[in-house]
Parts: C-alpha cells; structure tokens; sequence
C-alpha cells in the first residue's frame, strides 16, 4: 500500500487489527510503526523477527523515503529529519493516534528526531540495537568487530561505513563482516534476514558519506517525553550496548533491556525474550476495553 507524504510516496504495509473482541468488550491494541535501519534497507528483514507481534498490537511496516518500495527520491531529501518527518505525517495521514515507534539501527535514529520534532504524535518509542550518536563512546568493555573476526573483515567494514558501496566492497562485507553482526551461534541470522530487503545504495552512501559523522542527539534526550524502552544485545559492536545505555540515562524514565546473548537482531536471534520485553512494555500502554452494547433493533450500517 502506498500514501502520498509531504513531496514523495510512502510504502506501508499493516499487520494485525487495531479493533479486536475480547469477550464482551471491544478493545484498541496499541498500534508499532516499524522503522528499519540502513539507512538504505527496507522493513523485509523486520517482517520475521517482529511479525508475532501482531498478537499484542497492530504493526506498521514502512519503507521510509527513497528506499524499498516507496517512490524514489534525490538524495539529499533523505535526512533523518526529513525521514522523521514523513514518519509524523504518515501517522496523521492513517489516522493513528500517538502510535508507538520501534526503531532498530538507524530506524531508531529516525524515531527519536521524530520523538523530538512531533511530540505530539509520538505515544512511545522502542529503541533497539540503536545510539544516540556514531561518536566512539568510552567504554572498555563494549563488542568489537576486531574480537570476533579478522584485520580483513574489520577493513571491509570500515570501507562501507566510510561510504563504498561498491559490488566489491558490499560482497566482502557480506562474506566477511555480516555473519558478525549476530552473535555466536546465530551467524546465520543476517543471512536469513538481509535477502529480505532491497537496497537503496545511494541512500546508503549518502549517509556514510556525510550526514552519519555529524548524527548526535545526545545532549536532547532529556527533552523526549514520550515512554521509551531501550533494548540492546550484548554482543552487538554496531550499536554496543554502552550506546543503549547512553539511550536510556539520558530518557526520563526509559526502560533498559540487554539481551545478553544477542548481538544487532535481538528480534531474530532471541525473538521470545524480544517479545516479552516489548509485550510488558506495550501491556503498560493498553487502552481500556470498550463495552459493547447490546443490540435492541435492526442495525443498517452507514
């Protein structure tokens, strides 16, 4: 499904009723727009990890601008803030009322510019395997590629975080570099997801190239109002946990969660524990159950 945003198309996609019967009552589950990361990714590799949980809330999927399915765009119009901004603007466009906003990777970048700049259409964030800013953060005891693999896949990921995205240079990231973006004994989950999205590379490189060395909100999250729940792996390098931490001090009130034994797919790699840590989120945000009423006479729907 696609709906016109500000100056371009935006793909969605939706699963699970918003409006659900429970017993004799009507009851509204909070609605998540799903944010994928990149950027240059599609919502696809989400679908497996946070599909399930359609049994707790509607989820949104959206392809954010310039990438996936949604219309291209130039370049330089896919800013994080522009991309918060679409986000604010679909939410109205769909008529959903301050809807929680999950973020993984560089989708929680987008989901907290849109925390910051609409306030007012934001109920609550899930920030996962994410950061405040790509700045090197001070922690000796953070995940490192360098632990897990070799000078060779530690150079081919430096090559595409500066910005090559080049056939050669994305063949041996993903040969070298992208097992480990799981952790042991799940390397074959980046496998499994990445074929599940399409790539938008000049999205990608736009923003290695330029706007990822200036991203850093850390001195703002004091002024985000909305509930946060903060989720993290600990083997993850790409978004260490110490950027989730970083997250969730700064968050009035926001929950932190470190899956241990996950690295930058919490969803995919521990999905039941993923899921129980945002069910309980969510149940705290549950709308009251709305009492059907019994029927006295014909009714002629309009």
């Amino acid at each position: 499904m696609f709906t016109s945003v500000n100056d371009t198309r935006l793909y969605f996609d939706v699963e699970g009723a918003q409006l659900r019967v429970d017993g004799d009552a009507l009851s509204t589950v909070p609605t998540v727009v799903a944010l994928h990361g990149g950027p240059g990714f599609d919502q696809g590799y989400l679908r497996p990890g946070l599909g399930p949980l359609r049994d707790v809330a509607q989820v949104v999927y959206v392809d954010l601008r310039g990438q996936g399915r949604s219309d291209p765009v130039r370049v330089e119009t896919c800013s994080l803030e522009q991309m918060a901004d679409d986000v604010a603007a679909l939410t109205a466009r769909l008529g959903l009322e301050r809807p929680i906003l999950l973020g993984h990777s560089a989708g929680g970048f987008v989901a907290l510019h849109a925390a910051l700049r609409h306030p007012d259409r934001v109920g609550g964030l899930v920030l996962c395997s994410t950061a405040a800013t790509l700045a090197a953060e001070a922690d000796p005891g953070s995940p490192t590629l360098a632990d897990r693999a070799g000078p060779e896949a530690v150079e081919a990921a430096r090559r595409v975080f500066s910005g090559d995205v080049s056939p050669e240079a994305g063949e041996a990231f993903g040969r070298l570099v992208a097992p480990h973006y799981a952790a042991p004994g799940y390397e074959h989950v980046p496998g499994r997801l990445f074929p599940l999205s399409r790539q938008a590379l000049d999205v990608m490189h736009h923003f290695f190239a330029g706007p990822a060395s200036r991203y850093d909100v850390r001195d703002r999250l004091a002024d985000i109002t909305a509930p946060t729940l903060v989720i993290a792996g600990g083997y993850d390098w790409v978004c260490p946990p110490a950027a989730s931490r970083t997250i969730a001090r700064g968050i009035p009130r926001a929950e932190l969660v470190v899956l241990e034994q996950a690295g930058h797919f919490p969803f995919s790699e521990r999905p039941e524990e993923f899921r129980r840590a945002v069910t309980e989120f969510l149940a705290g945000r549950r709308p009251a159950r709305e009492p059907v009423a019994a029927a006295t006479g014909p009714v002629n729907p309009r």
